[in-house]
């Protein structure tokens, strides 16, 4: 899952969901990476209330900042937009607009940012279900697209290649390209059904000209090949067995890892899919697996990180213990990973100079 802090500069933005005197309040919160010091949160209201597994809460999307605006969404469909500095551009309370379909753990979706409007697919079991693109002044609706029914909690991925942009959009048992100017579908590739009509968490990744992603939440892993003009993508090759139900899979120097969710880590050959281990590490994980400077970086629900040395062998180097639950990924900023616990924020690493 994508579930992690945003770092941009020397800020970090993160969300929350709190609850006192038997009310709860939603959060955009901004930190000094340097010092961890608070600048500012707010408290734009709570809107629709959303049931979520007992393991998360409404505030497991990722923020999107850019260089003029930090985008937020919440599980229960709330969006808002704000400047740098915390002040509220607009919120945006769209379940009003698609109605409620009770969902069973709300929406974790993270906002795509395009250059004519922020993108949130919309699915679900009942349906209707859309793609959504956002006005970036006002947050009213600027587009819509239907599609098909179907449940899915990924955060779509945009990719420039062969001099254009696609939006790849999981869900529905089938992973679906879209032109990020025109919105027009490009193509789909999966069987487009299946369990849950394809029910899916975990998001794509894109490497070496290749798309590595899973079709729905148990699904064999698939390397695709991405092709110019519109053109289908060419299948390079499916793993073996399935892939993880929540966390999303990091592709690092040719490899590919794939945490699974009751602990065991595989690592794949980026080219052919060969595996070239399969190791259990101590716990269950939901957090996705990050790389840098040669190793990859594991976090259990436990809140213990393991530190493996990049490579076709498997080999621990380090663990380290934060003592509280992680179920976010870390956000890898300069010579220093933040992580997001249930309740505090942690800058490990490097101490950043003043």
């Amino acid at each position: 899952m994508k579930v992690f802090p945003d770092v941009y500069g020397d800020r970090v933005f993160v969300t929350s969901q709190t609850t006192g005197d038997g009310k709860k309040s939603l959060l955009t919160l901004c930190f000094d990476r340097k010092t961890g010091k608070e600048l500012w949160r707010h408290d734009f209201g709570f809107g629709v209330d959303q049931k979520t597994h007992a393991k998360s809460n409404l505030a497991v999307n990722t923020p999107a900042v850019t260089p003029d605006a930090v985008y937020v969404a919440f599980g229960n469909a709330d969006v808002a937009r704000y400047t740098h500095d915390g002040k509220l551009v607009w919120v945006r309370r769209y379940l009003k607009d698609f109605e409620d379909p009770k969902m069973a753990w709300g929406y974790a979706v993270s906002p795509l940012v395009l250059d004519d409007s922020v993108l949130f697919p919309w699915n679900h079991h009942k349906g209707p279900c859309f793609l959504v693109g956002l006005d970036k002044k006002t947050g009213k609706v600027a587009w819509k697209k239907d599609r098909p029914i179907g449940t899915a909690h990924a955060t779509p991925l945009l990719v420039t290649h062969h001099g254009q942009t696609d939006v790849l959009v999981p869900g529905q048992n089938r992973l679906t390209a879209f032109d990020a100017k025109t919105h027009a579908e490009l193509w789909s590739y999966g069987e487009g059904n299946g369990p849950f009509n394809g029910e899916i968490i975990s998001s794509p990744v894109y490497a070496d000209g290749v798309v590595f992603c899973q079709l729905w939440r148990e699904s064999k892993i698939h390397a695709i090949r991405l092709r110019g003009d519109g053109k289908p993508p060419e299948s390079v090759w499916v793993s073996a067995k399935p892939g993880p139900v929540e966390p999303s899979l990091l592709h690092y120097r040719g490899i590919v890892y794939a945490m699974m969710d009751d602990g065991i880590l595989v690592a794949l050959d980026g080219k052919t899919g060969k595996e070239h281990y399969r190791e259990r590490l101590k716990g269950t994980f939901n957090s996705s697996p990050v790389a840098g400077n040669g190793h990859v970086y594991v976090s259990n629900n436990d809140g213990t990180t393991f530190v493996l040395k990049a490579g076709p062998e498997f080999e621990v180097v380090a663990t380290n213990e934060l003592g509280e639950r992680i179920t976010a990924s870390p956000a890898v900023t300069g010579d220093a990973m933040i992580y997001r616990t249930d309740s505090r924020l942690f800058c490990v690493g490097t101490a950043p100079k003043r």
